[in-house]
């Protein structure tokens, strides 16, 4: 038996005098009223009401449940009130977890101006480029690169641009640019996690894809950018990895006619109805900083 329900309905049955009028109070009937106060007379097996044709008087067992049943009532919804208030006030702790690359270029720059609309928030900042069970792992949040297997998860597409192809101006004078996918075979490729099948468009609008060689692996998203700029070789990743090196001509890209559409970065939580108000403003947060994203160039 839901014995939250049946004091609900005992201590409204007591303020209001009769099962009738409790009844009311409550949205059901009188029988079902009736019934519950039964079924918890014989749970605790005591009587609680003296009934007459006119009235219910509590007895001595009666009235003793109803103070301790009246003072647990409120101490409930006491308890759900502060719940409410703390869901809906942005403080506490943030445990999230976020790339190498994504987090050094991108959140820790912005976290100056997170912490100046949000003072009471405590963020724990973890730095992954391995997928993580965010579950399992005590996480209220991540950012995450490509698709998502897992139905547990939810995910808000962060930003999303095209796979590109660079290398600084250095190695290109030295090496030459190549004009064509094919090209790459005869340049030192630096490849990472996205592996050494690089993905193109054709010259028919389909997907062809280059299998590149190189001396260099770094399966680390920053360091291959840094490897680049250093003008070890050519690299291939998102726009979102390598944009700040573009745009200051540190890397310059090639094979533009041939980008395809990289993966989505998203920020991903546990599938739940209630975040609390701290792990959503995150989520719009990080939303915000990355607004600025080009749209794809891309089919």
């Amino acid at each position: 038996m839901n014995k939250f329900a049946a004091f609900h309905s005992f201590v409204t049955v007591c303020e209001q005098g009769s099962f009738t009028a409790a009844a009311k109070k409550l949205g059901t009937s009188a029988s079902t009223v009736t019934k519950t106060i039964s079924r918890l007379e014989d749970e605790l097996r005591v009587r609680l009401f003296n009934r007459t044709t006119r009235q219910l008087v509590l007895t001595e067992s009666g009235q003793e449940l109803f103070e301790r049943a009246k003072r647990i009532l409120q101490d409930i919804n006491e308890t759900e009130s502060m719940m409410r208030v703390v869901s809906k006030s942005v403080q506490g702790t943030v445990r999230m977890v976020v790339p190498n690359l994504f987090g050094r270029l991108t959140l820790v720059p912005a976290l100056a101006e997170f912490y100046e609309l949000y003072p009471d928030v405590n963020l724990q900042v973890h730095f992954s480029d391995r997928p993580v069970d965010l579950i399992e792992q005590g996480f209220d949040l991540g950012v995450h690169t490509g698709e998502l297997g897992d139905s547990s998860i939810m995910r808000r597409q962060l930003t999303r641009g095209p796979m590109i192809t660079a290398a600084s101006p250095e190695y290109l004078e030295r090496h030459g640019i190549p004009q064509k996918p094919e090209d790459l075979m005869h340049h030192n490729c630096i490849h990472g996690r996205f592996g050494l099948d690089w993905t193109f468009r054709s010259d028919s609008a389909s997907r062809q894809r280059i299998r590149v060689s190189g001396n260099l692996a770094v399966y680390n998203g920053d360091a291959l950018r840094e490897a680049a700029v250093m003008g070890l070789g050519i690299v291939h990743s998102s726009w979102w990895a390598l944009r700040h090196d573009l745009q200051a001509g540190r890397l310059c890209p090639v094979l533009e006619p041939y980008q395809v559409e990289g993966h989505a970065v998203s920020v991903i939580f546990p599938a739940g109805r209630h975040l609390p108000a701290r792990v959503r403003a995150m989520i719009d947060y990080l939303a915000r900083i990355t607004a600025s994203g080009p749209e794809a160039r891309v089919p």
